[in-house]
Protein backbone atom coordinates (compact mmCIF):
# COMPACT_ATOMS: atom_id res chain seq x y z
CA UNK A 1 0.00 0.00 0.00
CA UNK A 2 1.43 3.43 -0.90
CA UNK A 3 2.31 5.93 1.79
CA UNK A 4 -0.75 7.88 2.87
CA UNK A 5 -0.79 11.64 2.31
CA UNK A 6 -0.46 13.74 5.44
CA UNK A 7 -4.01 15.02 5.10
CA UNK A 8 -5.31 11.42 5.21
CA UNK A 9 -3.75 10.92 8.63
CA UNK A 10 -5.31 14.19 9.79
CA UNK A 11 -8.75 13.00 8.66
CA UNK A 12 -8.30 9.61 10.30
CA UNK A 13 -7.32 11.35 13.54
CA UNK A 14 -10.81 12.89 13.59
CA UNK A 15 -12.56 9.48 13.49
CA UNK A 16 -13.03 9.21 17.28
CA UNK A 17 -14.64 12.65 17.47
CA UNK A 18 -16.85 11.89 14.45
CA UNK A 19 -17.98 8.58 15.97
CA UNK A 20 -18.63 10.22 19.34
CA UNK A 21 -20.82 12.87 17.73
CA UNK A 22 -22.93 10.55 15.58
CA UNK A 23 -23.31 7.81 18.20
CA UNK A 24 -24.59 10.31 20.75
CA UNK A 25 -27.16 11.73 18.33
CA UNK A 26 -30.84 10.86 18.51
CA UNK A 27 -31.36 11.47 14.79
CA UNK A 28 -29.07 12.96 12.12
CA UNK A 29 -30.11 15.12 9.19
CA UNK A 30 -27.79 14.77 6.18
CA UNK A 31 -27.63 17.23 3.32
CA UNK A 32 -25.66 18.99 0.62
CA UNK A 33 -25.86 21.84 -1.83
CA UNK A 34 -28.42 23.10 -4.33
CA UNK A 35 -28.47 21.34 -7.70
CA UNK A 36 -26.73 18.26 -6.26
CA UNK A 37 -24.09 16.53 -8.34
CA UNK A 38 -22.45 13.12 -8.08
CA UNK A 39 -20.24 14.09 -5.16
CA UNK A 40 -23.07 15.70 -3.19
CA UNK A 41 -25.53 12.84 -3.60
CA UNK A 42 -22.99 10.02 -3.57
CA UNK A 43 -21.50 11.35 -0.34
CA UNK A 44 -24.93 11.85 1.26
CA UNK A 45 -26.12 8.35 0.43
CA UNK A 46 -22.84 6.77 1.55
CA UNK A 47 -23.03 8.59 4.88
CA UNK A 48 -26.61 7.46 5.41
CA UNK A 49 -25.66 3.82 4.81
CA UNK A 50 -22.69 4.10 7.17
CA UNK A 51 -24.92 5.59 9.87
CA UNK A 52 -27.34 2.69 9.31
CA UNK A 53 -24.52 0.29 10.14
CA UNK A 54 -23.68 2.29 13.26
CA UNK A 55 -27.30 2.09 14.39
CA UNK A 56 -27.88 5.84 14.05
CA UNK A 57 -31.20 7.10 12.69
CA UNK A 58 -30.91 9.59 9.86
CA UNK A 59 -32.67 11.40 7.01
CA UNK A 60 -31.32 13.00 3.85
CA UNK A 61 -32.71 16.38 2.78
CA UNK A 62 -32.02 18.25 -0.45
CA UNK A 63 -33.54 21.41 -1.89
CA UNK A 64 -33.61 20.01 -5.43
CA UNK A 65 -34.63 16.61 -6.77
CA UNK A 66 -31.73 14.39 -7.88
CA UNK A 67 -30.72 14.64 -11.57
CA UNK A 68 -31.91 11.79 -13.79
CA UNK A 69 -28.42 10.49 -14.53
CA UNK A 70 -27.91 9.67 -10.83
CA UNK A 71 -31.20 7.90 -10.24
CA UNK A 72 -29.44 4.51 -10.50
CA UNK A 73 -27.61 5.08 -7.22
CA UNK A 74 -28.72 2.79 -4.36
CA UNK A 75 -31.00 4.44 -1.80
CA UNK A 76 -32.04 7.33 -4.03
CA UNK A 77 -35.57 7.10 -2.63
CA UNK A 78 -34.12 8.37 0.67
CA UNK A 79 -33.59 11.88 -0.78
CA UNK A 80 -36.36 14.08 0.64
CA UNK A 81 -37.33 17.72 0.20
CA UNK A 82 -38.99 17.85 3.63
CA UNK A 83 -38.21 15.74 6.71
CA UNK A 84 -40.47 13.04 8.06
CA UNK A 85 -39.20 13.68 11.61
CA UNK A 86 -38.46 16.88 13.48
CA UNK A 87 -36.22 15.56 16.27
CA UNK A 88 -32.79 15.89 14.61
CA UNK A 89 -30.07 16.86 17.05
CA UNK A 90 -27.10 16.60 14.70
CA UNK A 91 -26.62 17.88 11.14
CA UNK A 92 -24.14 16.32 8.74
CA UNK A 93 -23.40 18.89 6.02
CA UNK A 94 -21.49 17.67 2.98
CA UNK A 95 -19.71 19.22 0.02
CA UNK A 96 -20.55 22.86 0.63
CA UNK A 97 -18.79 25.75 2.28
CA UNK A 98 -21.76 27.99 3.05
CA UNK A 99 -25.09 27.19 4.70
CA UNK A 100 -27.01 29.41 2.30
CA UNK A 101 -26.35 26.79 -0.41
CA UNK A 102 -28.62 24.37 1.47
CA UNK A 103 -31.61 26.25 0.06
CA UNK A 104 -35.07 25.74 1.56
CA UNK A 105 -33.94 22.86 3.80
CA UNK A 106 -31.49 25.06 5.70
CA UNK A 107 -33.76 25.65 8.74
CA UNK A 108 -33.70 21.95 9.69
CA UNK A 109 -29.90 21.90 9.65
CA UNK A 110 -29.69 24.98 11.84
CA UNK A 111 -32.37 23.65 14.19
CA UNK A 112 -30.40 20.45 14.78
CA UNK A 113 -28.10 22.32 17.13
CA UNK A 114 -24.77 20.64 16.39
CA UNK A 115 -23.20 20.42 12.96
CA UNK A 116 -20.49 18.33 11.32
CA UNK A 117 -19.15 19.73 8.05
CA UNK A 118 -17.21 17.49 5.64
CA UNK A 119 -16.00 19.40 2.60
CA UNK A 120 -13.19 20.11 0.13
CA UNK A 121 -13.98 23.67 -0.97
CA UNK A 122 -12.15 26.86 -0.08
CA UNK A 123 -14.41 28.24 2.68
CA UNK A 124 -15.74 31.77 2.75
CA UNK A 125 -17.80 30.74 5.77
CA UNK A 126 -16.73 28.17 8.33
CA UNK A 127 -19.85 26.58 9.81
CA UNK A 128 -19.76 23.44 11.90
CA UNK A 129 -18.89 22.34 15.44
CA UNK A 130 -16.72 19.62 13.91
CA UNK A 131 -15.07 20.45 10.59
CA UNK A 132 -13.48 17.68 8.52
CA UNK A 133 -12.19 19.78 5.63
CA UNK A 134 -9.42 19.06 3.16
CA UNK A 135 -9.07 21.61 0.36
CA UNK A 136 -6.55 19.36 -1.38
CA UNK A 137 -9.04 16.47 -1.69
CA UNK A 138 -10.51 15.97 -5.20
CA UNK A 139 -13.98 15.28 -3.78
CA UNK A 140 -15.86 15.10 -0.52
CA UNK A 141 -16.31 11.40 -1.29
CA UNK A 142 -12.51 11.01 -1.15
CA UNK A 143 -12.48 12.52 2.35
CA UNK A 144 -15.23 10.07 3.34
CA UNK A 145 -13.13 7.17 2.01
CA UNK A 146 -10.27 8.23 4.27
CA UNK A 147 -12.71 8.56 7.16
CA UNK A 148 -14.65 5.32 6.64
CA UNK A 149 -12.00 2.83 5.49
CA UNK A 150 -10.87 1.09 8.66
CA UNK A 151 -13.57 2.68 10.84
CA UNK A 152 -14.74 0.39 13.63
CA UNK A 153 -18.20 -1.05 12.97
CA UNK A 154 -18.24 -0.01 9.30
CA UNK A 155 -18.08 -2.26 6.23
CA UNK A 156 -17.70 -0.64 2.84
CA UNK A 157 -20.42 -2.55 1.00
CA UNK A 158 -20.76 -2.56 -2.80
CA UNK A 159 -23.61 -0.04 -2.44
CA UNK A 160 -21.49 2.36 -0.37
CA UNK A 161 -18.57 1.82 -2.75
CA UNK A 162 -20.76 2.75 -5.74
CA UNK A 163 -21.83 6.00 -4.10
CA UNK A 164 -18.31 7.02 -3.10
CA UNK A 165 -16.84 6.12 -6.49
CA UNK A 166 -19.48 8.23 -8.26
CA UNK A 167 -18.42 11.17 -6.09
CA UNK A 168 -14.75 10.79 -6.95
CA UNK A 169 -15.36 10.08 -10.64
CA UNK A 170 -17.64 13.04 -11.25
CA UNK A 171 -15.52 15.59 -9.36
CA UNK A 172 -12.36 14.49 -11.18
CA UNK A 173 -14.08 14.46 -14.58
CA UNK A 174 -13.62 10.70 -14.89
CA UNK A 175 -9.98 11.16 -13.79
CA UNK A 176 -9.28 13.80 -16.45
CA UNK A 177 -9.12 16.95 -14.27
CA UNK A 178 -5.90 18.24 -12.65
CA UNK A 179 -7.26 17.31 -9.19
CA UNK A 180 -6.73 13.62 -10.00
CA UNK A 181 -3.98 12.40 -7.67
CA UNK A 182 -2.25 9.08 -6.98
CA UNK A 183 -4.25 8.90 -3.76
CA UNK A 184 -7.60 9.41 -5.51
CA UNK A 185 -6.73 6.60 -7.93
CA UNK A 186 -5.72 4.42 -5.00
CA UNK A 187 -9.05 5.11 -3.29
CA UNK A 188 -10.89 4.23 -6.50
CA UNK A 189 -9.01 0.93 -6.54
CA UNK A 190 -10.06 0.23 -2.96
CA UNK A 191 -13.66 0.96 -3.87
CA UNK A 192 -13.48 -1.45 -6.80
CA UNK A 193 -12.12 -4.08 -4.41
CA UNK A 194 -15.13 -3.35 -2.19
CA UNK A 195 -17.50 -4.12 -5.06
CA UNK A 196 -18.09 -0.83 -6.87
CA UNK A 197 -19.48 -1.45 -10.35
CA UNK A 198 -17.37 0.84 -12.55
CA UNK A 199 -18.82 -0.29 -15.93
CA UNK A 200 -22.36 0.46 -14.80
CA UNK A 201 -21.38 3.78 -13.24
CA UNK A 202 -19.58 4.86 -16.42
CA UNK A 203 -22.56 3.84 -18.55
CA UNK A 204 -25.12 5.65 -16.40
CA UNK A 205 -23.12 8.84 -15.79
CA UNK A 206 -21.28 9.34 -19.08
CA UNK A 207 -22.99 7.26 -21.77
CA UNK A 208 -26.73 7.82 -21.24
CA UNK A 209 -27.47 11.37 -22.35
CA UNK A 210 -31.02 12.53 -23.05
CA UNK A 211 -31.54 13.81 -26.58
CA UNK A 212 -32.46 17.22 -25.14
CA UNK A 213 -29.03 17.35 -23.47
CA UNK A 214 -27.28 16.68 -26.78
CA UNK A 215 -29.33 19.37 -28.53
CA UNK A 216 -28.52 21.80 -25.72
CA UNK A 217 -24.82 21.06 -26.18
CA UNK A 218 -25.18 21.73 -29.90
CA UNK A 219 -26.85 25.06 -29.20
CA UNK A 220 -24.10 26.02 -26.77
CA UNK A 221 -21.36 25.25 -29.27
CA UNK A 222 -23.08 27.01 -32.17
CA UNK A 223 -23.62 30.19 -30.11
CA UNK A 224 -20.16 30.23 -28.50
CA UNK A 225 -18.25 33.50 -28.34
CA UNK A 226 -14.57 34.07 -27.66
CA UNK A 227 -12.24 36.86 -26.58
CA UNK A 228 -8.63 37.45 -25.53
CA UNK A 229 -7.26 35.70 -28.62
CA UNK A 230 -9.63 32.79 -28.00
CA UNK A 231 -8.31 32.24 -24.46
CA UNK A 232 -11.81 32.99 -23.14
CA UNK A 233 -14.84 31.08 -24.47
CA UNK A 234 -18.45 31.37 -23.32
CA UNK A 235 -21.99 30.53 -24.31
CA UNK A 236 -25.35 31.82 -23.15
CA UNK A 237 -28.26 29.41 -22.74
CA UNK A 238 -31.46 31.49 -22.47
CA UNK A 239 -34.49 30.38 -20.50
CA UNK A 240 -36.49 30.20 -23.74
CA UNK A 241 -34.02 27.66 -25.17
CA UNK A 242 -34.71 25.21 -22.35
CA UNK A 243 -38.43 25.56 -23.00
CA UNK A 244 -37.95 25.08 -26.74
CA UNK A 245 -35.80 21.94 -26.36
CA UNK A 246 -37.61 20.47 -23.36
CA UNK A 247 -34.24 20.57 -21.57
CA UNK A 248 -33.65 20.55 -17.82
CA UNK A 249 -31.04 22.23 -15.67
CA UNK A 250 -29.22 18.91 -15.26
CA UNK A 251 -28.69 18.77 -19.03
CA UNK A 252 -26.24 21.68 -18.70
CA UNK A 253 -23.83 19.40 -16.82
CA UNK A 254 -20.49 19.07 -18.60
CA UNK A 255 -21.08 21.67 -21.34
CA UNK A 256 -18.58 24.12 -19.85
CA UNK A 257 -15.89 21.43 -20.05
CA UNK A 258 -16.53 21.10 -23.78
CA UNK A 259 -15.68 24.77 -24.22
CA UNK A 260 -12.58 24.38 -22.08
CA UNK A 261 -11.43 21.53 -24.33
CA UNK A 262 -10.67 24.02 -27.14
CA UNK A 263 -6.89 24.06 -27.48
CA UNK A 264 -6.59 27.85 -27.07
CA UNK A 265 -9.06 28.19 -24.20
CA UNK A 266 -7.81 28.91 -20.67
CA UNK A 267 -11.19 30.02 -19.23
CA UNK A 268 -14.67 28.79 -20.17
CA UNK A 269 -18.06 29.98 -18.95
CA UNK A 270 -21.65 28.88 -19.39
CA UNK A 271 -24.39 31.41 -18.64
CA UNK A 272 -27.60 29.51 -17.89
CA UNK A 273 -30.75 31.59 -17.52
CA UNK A 274 -32.62 29.55 -14.91
CA UNK A 275 -35.51 32.02 -14.82
CA UNK A 276 -36.00 35.21 -16.83
CA UNK A 277 -33.32 37.63 -15.68
CA UNK A 278 -31.61 35.12 -13.33
CA UNK A 279 -28.34 33.57 -14.50
CA UNK A 280 -26.37 30.67 -13.06
CA UNK A 281 -22.82 30.78 -14.34
CA UNK A 282 -20.32 27.90 -14.36
CA UNK A 283 -16.64 28.72 -14.73
CA UNK A 284 -13.72 26.43 -15.56
CA UNK A 285 -10.04 27.18 -16.13
CA UNK A 286 -6.67 25.65 -16.69
CA UNK A 287 -3.17 26.91 -16.10
CA UNK A 288 -2.82 29.49 -13.33
CA UNK A 289 -6.14 31.29 -13.83
CA UNK A 290 -8.16 31.40 -10.59
CA UNK A 291 -11.85 31.46 -11.53
CA UNK A 292 -12.89 31.13 -7.87
CA UNK A 293 -11.46 34.60 -7.28
CA UNK A 294 -13.54 35.90 -10.18
CA UNK A 295 -16.66 34.18 -8.84
CA UNK A 296 -16.17 35.68 -5.38
CA UNK A 297 -16.48 39.19 -6.87
CA UNK A 298 -20.16 38.30 -7.46
CA UNK A 299 -20.74 36.39 -4.21
CA UNK A 300 -19.96 32.99 -5.71
CA UNK A 301 -17.14 30.60 -4.99
CA UNK A 302 -15.62 27.19 -5.58
CA UNK A 303 -12.16 25.99 -6.54
CA UNK A 304 -9.34 27.69 -8.43
CA UNK A 305 -10.19 25.81 -11.63
CA UNK A 306 -13.95 25.23 -11.12
CA UNK A 307 -16.33 27.79 -9.68
CA UNK A 308 -19.88 29.07 -9.91
CA UNK A 309 -21.94 32.18 -9.27
CA UNK A 310 -25.45 33.61 -9.62
CA UNK A 311 -26.08 37.03 -11.14
CA UNK A 312 -29.38 38.79 -11.86
CA UNK A 313 -29.92 41.24 -14.72
CA UNK A 314 -30.33 41.46 -18.44
CA UNK A 315 -28.35 39.04 -20.57
CA UNK A 316 -26.14 41.80 -22.00
CA UNK A 317 -25.43 43.27 -18.57
CA UNK A 318 -24.65 39.95 -16.86
CA UNK A 319 -22.46 38.65 -19.68
CA UNK A 320 -20.64 41.96 -19.95
CA UNK A 321 -19.90 42.22 -16.24
CA UNK A 322 -18.76 38.63 -15.76
CA UNK A 323 -16.68 38.37 -18.94
CA UNK A 324 -15.11 41.70 -18.02
CA UNK A 325 -13.80 40.21 -14.78
CA UNK A 326 -12.67 37.05 -16.57
CA UNK A 327 -10.78 39.11 -19.13
CA UNK A 328 -8.94 40.91 -16.32
CA UNK A 329 -8.08 37.54 -14.77
CA UNK A 330 -6.60 36.40 -18.07
CA UNK A 331 -4.66 39.61 -18.55
CA UNK A 332 -3.04 39.21 -15.12
CA UNK A 333 -2.17 35.53 -15.56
Amino acid sequence: MPNQPEHTEEIQALRPEFLKEVRSAKRVVIGSHLNPDGDALGSSLACAMVLDQLGVKCEILCHHLPPTYLEFLPGMDRILQQPVHDDHDLALILDLESLDRLGTVRPWFEAAGRQIVIDHHVPHMEPGDLRIVDQAAPATAAILCDLFFGMEGVEITPEIADCLLVGILTDTGNFKFPNTTPHSLHLAGQLLESGANLPRISEEVYMSKAIAAVRLLGAAISSMETACNDRLAWSVLPYSLYEELGAKEEHTEGIVNELLSIETTDVAAIFRESKPGKFKISLRSRGDVDVAMAAREFGGGGHQKAAGLNVDGTQADVVGRVTGVLKRCLESS
